[in-house]
């Protein structure tokens, strides 16, 4: 049995011309995204070498063999760039412009050896340069999005059939001694290698589509700034931990842990903003979540409920065990600058504090609770500031609360 490579070959590139196509269309509603453009360029660049390698009966076959394979190796550098920009979110790793020279000249070079030898070298330059690609997947990105999985396996598969037609070339040279003879070995394993990258760019493209989604959803639920929860998210999942308690009380369990919510508010920070710039102020309140959440239990959530109020939900958490929280944080607030502005100065704020703690065997609403909060905050920002106050601790500022209980 027999494989006819030119016909093989005209099937790779009806298949990276569909896939430089899908590619292109969706490059077209994810403008800026560089890993996906990046891939397409590895994608041109595979469909040139296979035009190149077809076109030998038009040109002399020591440039065909050269701009063909040289071609093929650009697109294999251009994958493991893409993955490296997904992945590490940096730019491409030096080596891959480096190498350029050399294995354009080493491409050329090769022409003067016997077939079977430059298709075993080849073929283990176009796994090497593969190997890269693969180790990105298994480091970096294996518990990334599943589709990356797939992308490493399809390019594994590559690497390995690659290595195979390396073996084969070597082991049956008279297998090799045109590229285009018709061969079962050789086009086996040209087959299995180019069909493997192509169902790597396929799930490539699919891995991009995933982190945008996820990243939407991300957006969707989380502040841009300092990365915390937003305010309605805040609110959703206050409710949420209120109506849980409730469940559980009536499916006849215990009396149901207590639930601290916490509203802070950084004192005078207009202050900052006007004396120091926007961007100072927008670190102040990065370096205020960095310190907070260092603090934080996995079961705690910080959201950001206004400019540079944010919200702190506790389940579990009884008015002592919030305090000695909330009293940790604000010490570590007032101590150390949270930034410098653009003339190096320091920029020191305190944080005050209002907490509010629904008890187990209580059905309170979260409008009822947060109402709490934001009054026994404003008993601290009238006490004084830099403090922590606990709703019901003293005689609370008489502010307006919300009707519904």
């Amino acid at each position: 049995m027999q494989l006819h490579t030119p016909t093989l070959l005209v099937t790779l590139l009806l298949g990276f011309a569909l896939l430089t196509l899908e590619l292109g269309v969706a490059q077209r509603g994810l403008r800026a995204r560089p890993e996906l453009r990046r891939w397409n360029l590895g994608n041109w660049a595979m469909l040139a070498g296979f035009a190149m390698l077809f076109a030998r009966v038009l040109m002399p076959e020591w440039l065909s063999l050269v701009l063909g394979n040289g071609l093929i190796a650009l697109g294999l550098i251009a994958y493991v760039q893409a993955l490296h920009r997904l992945l590490r979110e940096a730019a491409p790793p030096r080596w891959t412009r480096r190498i350029q020279p050399a294995l354009w000249l080493g491409l050329a070079l090769l022409v003067f050896w016997p077939q079977s030898l430059r298709t075993a070298a080849v073929s283990l330059l176009f796994a090497g340069l593969l190997a890269p690609a693969v180790w990105l997947v298994l480091r970096h990105g294996w518990r990334d999005e599943r589709s990356l999985r797939t992308v490493g396996v399809t390019l594994g598969l590559a690497m390995l059939a690659l290595g195979v037609r390396a073996v084969h070339a070597l082991g049956v040279p008279e297998d090799y001694q045109s590229v285009m003879q018709p061969s079962l070995g050789q086009g086996a394993t040209f087959m299995m290698a180019f069909l493997a990258l192509l169902g790597s760019g396929f799930a490539f493209q699919l891995a991009v589509f995933e982190r945008v989604a996820q990243q939407m959803e991300h957006l969707a639920s989380h502040d841009g700034l300092t990365g915390c929860l937003n305010r309605s998210t805040t609110d959703a999942l206050l409710a949420h931990e209120l109506r849980r308690a409730r469940r559980e009380r009536q499916a006849g369990g215990p009396a149901g842990r207590p639930l601290a919510f916490v509203l802070l508010d950084l004192d005078h920070f207009k202050q900052v903003n006007d004396r120091h710039g926007h961007r100072t102020g927008d670190a102040v309140l990065q370096a205020f979540v960095a310190i907070a959440k260092q603090r934080l239990r996995g079961s705690d959530a910080l959201g950001r409920t206004g400019g540079e109020e944010f919200g702190l939900v506790l389940p579990g958490t009884d008015a002592d065990g919030a305090r000695v929280l909330l009293e940790s944080i604000r010490q570590a607030v007032a101590a150390a600058p949270l930034a410098t502005d653009e003339s190096g100065r320091p920029v020191q704020v305190t944080v005050s504090a209002g907490i509010a703690v629904a008890p187990g065997d209580a059905g309170i609403s979260a409008d009822r609770l947060y109402g709490r909060a934001d009054q026994a905050l404003y008993e601290a920002k009238h006490g004084g500031r830099n403090r922590v106050e606990v709703y019901g601790d003293s005689n609370p500022v008489q502010a307006a609360l919300p009707l519904n209980t």
